[in-house]
């Protein structure tokens, strides 16, 4: 992580801020997604960031906000599928402009920690085929796809991944 770079859970005054942070940094996507997406998506992001069954983390670049996380303690709240020992990320986020300063993958490794702290076996999230970047960075991470879990929309298949929080942590990235 850059020294300048923090990572904390969010205010709830900021969750109105943070959707936006989401939607700059989803914006690049568009071409892939059908008309009105957007809206929804806003909208579902809200109600994300906005559960009290989940820890939204905001990185901050020199004290400027430069990405979020969704984090769910609790698998059960991610969705009711999915065991409550396992731990789930969701709307990993970081605005273009601080993208390759490795902010993605701070949010992430602190995401882990945090699972493992609380002793959850598995961590879960899904992506869109079209995140390259996102789906390099899971992996790097540790994340293997697990396509057992992926979930179909009538627009696109959301791919799953998982890490398995009980192997060796992986190595730092060195950013």
């Amino acid at each position: 992580m850059q020294p300048d770079v923090s990572i904390r859970e969010a205010a709830l005054n900021e969750l109105d801020g943070l959707v936006q942070v989401v939607i700059d940094a989803y914006s690049q996507f568009t071409e892939y997604l059908p008309p009105g997406f957007v809206d929804e998506y806003r909208e579902e992001v809200a109600g994300v960031l906005g559960n009290p069954n989940t820890q939204v983390l905001v990185a901050e670049d020199g004290g400027a906000t430069a990405g979020t996380l969704a984090f769910y303690p609790d698998g059960r709240f991610y969705h009711e599928s999915v065991p409550a020992e396992w731990a789930c990320l969701r709307t990993l986020a970081v605005l273009p402009a601080y993208r390759g300063r490795g902010i993605g993958r701070a949010l992430m490794d602190e995401s882990v920690s945090r699972a493992r702290a609380l002793g959850r076996s598995q961590m879960l999230l899904h992506t869109l085929p079209f995140m390259a970047a996102a789906r390099a960075l899971h992996e790097r991470v540790g994340f293997t796809r697990a396509p057992e879990l992926d979930v179909d929309y009538s627009t696109v298949t959301a791919l799953a991944y998982l890490l398995d929080l009980a192997e060796q942590a992986p190595a730092p990235s060195g950013r």
